[in-house]
């Protein structure tokens, strides 16, 4: 299981000070691994089902969307047979928590995710459609093999924009946020965190 270093928030908020790139960069080894065993022949179900679940969470750390928006959009890309894979696979999946009104988003599958991935996760994928409880299996199986929960891969993708000084409308407007306020609070406490680490490069 990899360590992760966590800030020292209150233990049930979301934001465990995951770093996207180091998160991202894992994934991808994780899953160049497991196309290796697979080119060489060894071929097991487990494989199978954790490149399935790796590509869900990195399409999650990719879009900053909630675990169900990732399963969603995953499932539509397997059940689409005429993708063109010649330019970004984009999907539009409905944003989950919007009570008042119907919105949706896009979203972009990672482009190191071939035509070849989707073949071999496709039936894995679609099994979770009327599986139960999608969302928790996905949860249980990145907890107990990364010892990360899902909806901190979403807080990583706020937090690598709110450090590159995205404004808060175009971060809520990326990740479904409905409440605009929660965004600009989140995004001015890291840009603050980030400007008081740095402050010793600016002493001239």
């Amino acid at each position: 299981m990899v360590e992760f270093k966590l800030n020292k928030r209150n233990d049930r908020s979301w934001d465990k000070g995951l770093d996207f790139d180091n998160t991202y960069r894992l994934f991808e080894r994780d899953i160049a691994k497991i196309r290796e065993k697979l080119n060489n022949g060894i071929v097991y179900k487990k494989d199978i089902k954790r490149l399935a679940y790796l590509t869900i969470a990195l399409f999650q750390l990719r879009n900053g969307c909630r675990i169900g928006e990732a399963i969603e959009g995953m499932i539509l890309i397997c059940k689409n047979n005429n993708l063109n894979w010649d330019k970004p696979i984009e999907v539009r999946v409905k944003v989950e928590k919007t009570k008042k009104t119907v919105s949706y988003r896009d979203m972009v599958l990672p482009s190191i995710i071939k035509r070849e991935d989707i073949e071999l996760i496709r039936d894995v994928v679609l099994n979770l459609e009327n599986a139960k409880r999608p969302r928790m299996r996905i949860y249980t199986w990145l907890k107990n093999h990364y010892g990360i929960n899902t909806h901190s891969l979403r807080y990583a993708f706020i937090t690598k924009y709110a450090v590159m000084n995205t404004s808060p409308q175009l971060i809520a407007k990326m990740t479904g946020h409905v409440n605009l306020n929660h965004i600009i609070t989140y995004t001015q406490e890291k840009v603050a965190k980030q400007m008081l680490y740095d402050l010793e490069k600016h002493i001239k």
